[in-house]
């Protein structure tokens, strides 16, 4: 700690044994106003706004009526569908003899037909996505939500 004088504070005295210094009527007054002020311990802050207690906060509910719909997830259902329709055109390659004379080889043939599949299973699944959502939509309901404001 660096003061000023180059007498010790009172907190100094007590935390040193070794450093003693006259006490004389000046500085013993200088020493406990110095130690009233470094000792005492700081106030505990006023609580904010938050931190008040149950009593002083009010409650405002209201209700209000609202109307729940349902809807389909499209992205899932067409990723799943171009997925399921490529996978399914490739292994049906697979089943079916290539010609030994033809120019083109299985992975070939494979690569072709899962791209064509993908653009099958696409076009179902957006079909089935459509009915699903459309089936989706009649089933609608009300409810009633509680929105409550604390302040």
């Amino acid at each position: 700690m660096t003061t000023s004088s180059t007498e010790p504070t009172a907190s100094e005295q007590a935390t040193d044994p070794v450093l003693v210094s006259p006490v004389t009527p000046e500085t013993n007054a200088t020493n406990e106003a110095t130690a009233a002020t470094t000792e005492a311990p700081e106030a505990p802050e006023a609580p904010e706004a938050s931190e008040t207690p149950d009593a002083e906060q009010t409650v405002t509910e209201t209700k209000q009526q609202v109307e729940l719909v349902r809807s389909v997830r499209f992205g899932r259902i067409l990723v799943v569908f171009s997925v399921l329709g490529g996978v399914l055109a490739a292994l049906a390659c697979v089943f079916f003899p290539v010609n030994p004379e033809q120019h083109y080889t299985l992975g070939q043939i494979m690569g072709f037909s899962a791209i064509i599949g993908a653009a099958i299973g696409l076009c179902i699944g957006a079909l089935v996505s459509l009915v699903l959502g459309a089936a989706a939509k009649r089933r609608r309901g009300t409810a009633v939500a509680i929105q409550s404001d604390v302040q």
